[in-house]
């Protein structure tokens, strides 16, 4: 079976995903032309990528636009009005460009319940937006490249489907607002943003990150937000240099990260929600917070009635801005709990040392709910240096026992404490 009858079987399956619609059998539209001329039918040895796509939306079918190798011009934004793939060679050999800033280069119809997809192929706006759509759809990219920081695509209420995103790369931004299921897969990111929220809607959402890299080393607000009222799973993602590190919103029943490898990073993983959180196996490695921001360096827990456990994981050379925990801070009534990990070389800022913080590697924040901390069979590991003006190399926090828990069980902690 060739690569393309493998990918193509994928897609069909996709179309589980819209129980109400009844297809009829495909139709392929082979693109012949490289150009965008005003449309006139999609003829034989005479077809354009514009052409193509807007014949398929002539008929009921779910229809594929299959490129060859090469450049594909765009010169205004083309609008999918029904169910197709536009398919290439890889993204490397088939490439659709556009020859000014669109603001899309690829519009999904508003009105229209589809499915829609993009495989094997790199597609650039010259600044604009590659693909944006305000739809009840089912969405898929699969092997896509947007090489450009610049690159940018939009999915909204899709409410009534999934989105998957799987072996791709975009420099830029992906935004996924409202779909039943996201799942993204083997891909590299500037910005990823996954929401799931829509008032009034009882339908059970969830997502999954799997083998995902998100890297601000060449995009300047990068990093990853979630914010879900389903069930999400992280497993072996990376997030790294980044300006807003990993933030989790929303009252998740259920976040379950994995592998999590987090490094160089200007703000920490905050959970602000109501998370009931499990990080397993997972690395916290020179992170640092802006001075001035009041954050730790590696993890912030500040979801009120938020449930985090940390386990097996490590904490290094991170470093905070905030007046308790250099590493990992908890407050606002929720319970933090680390679990045979280890802490090591982690401090505060220069700057917030001087101001006289607490805890080095990890904090609190009484409050009148109880913050809850607990460390069971921990190493800590105090830094080589302690700037001047810090109380607690170790641990500390700020509240009375009625507002603040500290446990400390079989564990082995080198430094002071400033409770």
């Amino acid at each position: 079976m060739s690569r393309f009858a493998v990918a193509f079987a994928s897609i069909l399956s996709g179309l589980a995903c819209l129980p109400a619609l009844a297809f009829p059998p495909n139709i392929t539209y082979i693109v012949t032309r490289f150009d965008d001329p005003v449309p006139d039918g999609c003829k034989p040895h005479d077809c354009s990528l514009r052409e193509a796509v807007t014949e398929a939306g002539q008929h009921p079918t779910h229809d594929i636009a299959q490129l060859g190798a090469g450049t594909y011009i765009l010169k205004s934004t083309l609008v999918v009005h029904h169910s197709v793939a536009i398919v290439g060679l890889g993204a490397a050999t088939t490439r659709i460009t556009t020859t000014a800033a669109l603001q899309p280069a690829l519009q999904i119809d508003e009105a229209v319940q589809m499915w829609f997809g993009l495989h094997d192929l790199s597609l650039d706006a010259s600044g604009g937006y590659e693909l944006r759509g305000r739809a009840d759809s089912c969405i898929t990219l699969e092997g896509v490249d947007l090489p450009s920081p610049l690159s940018k695509i939009w999915i909204e209420e899709a409410y009534g489907c999934d989105t998957v995103v799987t072996d791709s790369h975009i420099a830029g931004s992906l935004t996924v607002v409202g779909a039943i299921e996201a799942n993204v897969s083997d891909s590299s990111f500037g910005k990823l943003t996954v929401l799931q929220t829509h008032a009034g809607n009882s339908t059970s959402y969830s997502s999954t990150i799997e083998r995902v890299i998100v890297d601000g080393a060449a995009y300047s607000t990068a990093g990853l937000r979630i914010g879900s009222i389903g069930d999400v799973v992280l497993n072996d993602v990376t997030v790294q240099n980044t300006r807003y590190g990993l933030r989790i919103e929303e009252d998740t029943p259920s976040l379950l990260v994995d592998h999590l490898h987090y490094r160089d990073n200007r703000e920490p993983v905050e959970i602000a929600g109501s998370a009931l959180a499990l990080f397993s196996d997972s690395e916290f490695t020179h992170n640092t917070a802006i001075d001035g921001a009041a954050q730790p360096g590696a993890l912030w827990v500040r979801g009120e009635d938020a449930i985090v456990q940390v386990q097996r994981s490590t904490f290094e050379r991170n470093r905070g801005t905030s007046d308790a925990g250099g590493a990992a801070l908890v407050e606002n009534g929720a319970a933090l709990v680390f679990n045979q990990s280890t802490f090591s070389g982690n401090t505060f800022s220069t700057a917030t040392a001087a101001t006289g913080p607490r805890g080095g590697a990890v904090g609190y924040h009484g409050s009148a709910a109880q913050t809850i901390l607990r460390l069971i069979g921990i190493t800590l590991v105090a830094p080589d240096f302690v700037a001047s003006g810090v109380s607690g190399s170790a641990i500390g926090g700020y509240g009375s026992a009625a507002q603040a828990q500290l446990r400390v069980y079989n564990s082995i902690v080198q430094g002071s404490c400033a409770n």
